[in-house]
């Protein structure tokens, strides 16, 4: 049996290299995509199906940390053999999208620039006309996918695996199904307050039917113009100094953190937190479009931020990287609900009472959105995986029925994330409300005010992903990670 520790080493390397290639193609710095270099350069780890079940197998004779090493281990590992595989197509499906451009009456917009532009056009008929030039790009990159999807497929069978479900759920820890269940307990409890939104949602800012909304209509609702003259481009930044002062944790201080808020027309329109070297170098990169979802996005990505910029350096590489990413996103989650906190809102933001009230109860109805795209999603991605016969229309009828409006038929590949990372999300989304009810008990209803709070998060931080989601929760003195706070704090707030 081979010695692991080279192994570790040279894979701390190849995933600082891939999260460095990531961001200058996201951020719009670099036109072509070329992580297949970077996975030729460690060609002897991932080539080898032998490491693979190498792993997988030693995982069965550990304990303790050690057993959650080596399973995080054994999901890069797997992930990386099965991306090694798709590399080149990958690479040529991003480097597409970041060099297409669109049509839209003779202006020339850049493919991923689109989204942004749809997000800020106010006429439903230009947002329709937006979305028809960008159709060529999706009928052009579908093909591709869907060949890294059979690829995908075959291997997960070749590596003794029943199927892709099976594959993933080995790999991850999740009980996917257990999860899917959750969500339809989820969707079946909100429907009728989601729907009663949603309709209030396209009478007072799309001024359309729901009948006639389509996906494209969704960036501008949640763009949420009308809440700009609050959200001022040059106050944000103030607002994120102002908080993380509060709770002792001042930017100034964590020289760690390098934020990318430059607008790059080629630069990915989804924000995001690439950790290019935990904890020294974390980049923040989102791209600005003005208003209330740019603060929204930027406490999102601040949480990520600040969680692996506080990684205790002496962390074994698989903590400071790896492990359950529900982790981070919960950390995410709760620098994003700030943003939706009516008392942060009258206290950082000067809003009157009237007006947080109004933006609090938006962003409340965003995020039960968000989480029944994701159940759906969840779903969806579920059957895709297990071989559903029509893909295309299961994707189109699933997302409607969770969201009320129609989907694109040819979306069904570029709405899918690989590994199930939809169930990331929504583990996330629970097992934030979980960890804000102790943060409140323990530092009362305002703790991002408390200094002492931000010491505790520090010391939470700084085992990186150590722990998984589910073993938080239970150090916190729930059973387990749960669906019933997250329901009943949307209930709650979504109805008065």
């Amino acid at each position: 049996m081979r010695d692991i520790e080279p192994i570790r080493a040279a894979l701390e390397k190849f995933t600082q290299e891939i999260e460095k290639e990531h961001y200058d193609n996201l951020s719009g710095q670099k036109e072509d995509m070329n992580t297949s270099a970077i996975y030729s350069k460690y060609n002897g780890i991932f080539t080898d199906e032998t490491l693979v079940e190498e792993v997988k197998n030693r995982r069965v004779y550990q304990r303790g940390p050690d057993r959650m090493r080596m399973n995080y281990l054994y999901s890069l590992i797997l992930s990386s053999y099965m991306a090694r595989t798709t590399t080149e197509l990958a690479d040529k499906i991003s480097t597409m999208e970041t060099k297409r451009e669109v049509d839209v009456d003779g202006k020339k917009i850049p493919f991923r620039y689109s989204a942004v532009t749809l997000a800020n056009e106010p006429d439903h008929n230009k947002r329709e006309a937006i979305e028809r030039a960008r159709d060529p790009v999706f009928e052009e990159i579908n093909p591709m996918r869907l060949e890294v999807l059979n690829k995908d497929h075959e291997l997960a069978k070749t590596l003794g695996y029943e199927n892709y479900v099976e594959m993933c759920e080995d790999a991850s820890g999740i009980d996917l199904y257990g999860l899917e269940k959750q969500m339809r307990n989820v969707l079946s409890r909100t429907d009728r307050l989601y729907s009663r939104y949603f309709k209030l949602a396209c009478s007072n800012i799309l001024k359309l039917s729901p009948s006639d909304v389509r996906k494209h209509d969704i960036g501008f609702l949640f763009r949420a113009k009308d809440f700009d003259g609050m959200f001022g481009q040059d106050n944000m930044m103030k607002a994120m100094n102002t908080t993380l002062d509060g709770i002792g944790l001042p930017l100034s201080e964590n020289p760690n953190i390098h934020l990318d808020t430059e607008v790059r027309e080629k630069k990915t329109p989804r924000a995001f937190c690439s950790t290019v070297r935990v904890p020294d170098q974390i980049m923040l990169c989102i791209m600005p479009k003005g208003g209330l979802d740019d603060y929204r996005a930027l406490f999102h990505e601040m949480g990520h931020s600040q969680h692996f910029s506080n990684v205790s350096p002496d962390m074994p590489f698989e903590f400071k990287y790896l492990g359950d990413n529900s982790v981070t996103e919960g950390f995410a989650f709760l620098f994003e609900h700030l943003v939706a906190d009516k008392a942060w809102l009258m206290e950082t933001m000067g809003l009157a009472e009237n007006n947080a009230l109004d933006v609090a109860q938006f962003l409340n109805f965003q995020t039960l959105y968000m989480v029944r795209r994701y159940a759906a999603k969840l779903i969806y991605e579920l059957q895709l995986h297990s071989g559903a016969k029509e893909p295309e229309k299961l994707y189109a009828n699933i997302l409607e029925d969770a969201l009320k409006f129609k989907h694109p038929e040819m979306h069904y590949l570029y709405d899918v994330d690989p590994g199930f990372y939809a169930a990331n999300y929504l583990r996330a989304w629970m097992f934030e409300v979980q960890f804000r009810a102790v943060l409140d008990d323990q530092f009362g209803s305002t703790w991002w005010k408390e200094k002492e709070c931000g010491k505790y998060l520090k010391e939470m931080w700084s085992t990186g992903q150590k722990f998984t989601a589910d073993q938080h929760a239970k150090g916190l003195g729930y059973f387990g990670i749960d669906e019933y706070p997250l329901i009943k704090e949307l209930e709650k707030k979504l109805r008065y």
